[in-house]
């Protein structure tokens, strides 16, 4: 480079840390005067150049995986329906789509709305001004709030722990905790075999350690063994894969074999899960929430981006 594109190059980028300081009033200028002059903002650096670069690593997995799975990502042996309770339950064939949210963020998403790959709306009677929005859902947790998870939500420690992921699919969240997280053991109960093959392809594509990942294609209630000795259970809504029945078997199964002491994470309150399923009462004492065990982080995220995110623990 040479020394007047260096003099442009610096003066650039003086002037985006103008733009931002412009903004900010007297105290917040000394503090970040002070968090500069303390050179404690290298530290702060480090990390987020760390999520920069793991959020391109997961998304090279990611555009791995489009390659292997239909456009909706979800496998025609999948039974995939909408619920009947909870807040979904307004979901259905017509006014749903699904966009896999570790598979295309939102930037990527409004690329495929201009190309016309993806449609925002639909025709409720088939004139063309009468439309509505049409419900987008995910069965995968995005980029972001994985690396929320593991950098905000759970202890940084997490070296002779294992991690489970119930109902794993594509595995974003394996994939996730081997790269952000020092878990020794990490595993996904899955019973779909064309998302395990799919999970198994990504594993071998890009050399993980098999000692430390591995996916088992089976139905989570016939795995108690995984289960008892899992220090972090994940889990997404299971609302589209199981029945009413199924999910309250599902929770009763979960009570009798999650360890004592280990975390929770759901996208949803445990209130909601399950006060539809009419269990929230027998269940109130089972588990507490936690507070993020990283708080220090957060200041590299927009929070308010993962408020539907909750850690609880298992009393």
């Amino acid at each position: 480079m040479s020394d007047s594109d260096e003099g442009y190059s610096l003066l650039s980028a003086k002037s985006r840390l103008l733009d931002v300081f412009a903004d900010l009033d007297d105290l917040e200028l000394e503090s970040i005067e002070r968090w500069i002059s303390s050179l404690s903002y290298k530290k702060d650096l480090e990390i987020k150049k760390s999520l920069i670069n793991s959020d391109k690593l997961l998304k090279n997995i990611g555009d791995s995986i489009k390659k292997m799975i239909p456009f909706e990502a979800e496998m025609s042996t999948e039974n995939i329906i909408p619920p009947s309770v909870g807040d979904q339950a307004d979901c259905n064939k017509d006014n749903t789509c699904h966009v896999d949210e570790f598979l295309y963020d939102e930037k990527q998403v409004a690329e495929l709305v201009k190309r016309g790959k993806l449609k925002r709306q639909y025709c409720l009677d088939c004139s063309s001004r009468n439309v509505q929005d049409l419900i987008f859902i995910s069965h995968s947790l995005s980029r972001q709030a994985l690396q929320y998870i593991f950098k905000v939500l759970l202890p940084n420690e997490l070296e002779d722990k294992q991690i489970l992921d119930i109902g794993s699919r594509l595995g974003s969240v394996l994939y996730a905790a081997y790269h952000l997280s020092n878990a020794s053991r990490i595993v996904g109960i899955e019973m779909n075999k064309e998302c395990c093959e799919v999970q198994e392809k990504i594993i071998g594509q890009y050399s993980m350690d098999l000692d430390r990942i591995s996916v088992v294609n089976s139905d989570v209630l016939e795995r108690h063994d995984i289960v008892e000795c899992s220090d972090i259970i994940i889990m997404n809504v299971l609302d589209f894969f199981v029945d009413e029945e199924k999910h309250r078997e599902m929770w009763y199964f979960f009570k009798k074999h999650f360890k004592k002491g280990s975390y929770l994470i759901l996208n949803r309150t445990i209130a909601e899960t399950l006060g539809c399923l009419g269990l929230f009462e027998e269940f109130m004492d089972w588990l507490s929430i936690c507070k993020p065990n990283q708080m220090e982080n957060e200041v590299f995220f927009d929070v308010e981006d993962y408020s539907e995110l909750y850690l609880y623990s298992i009393n």
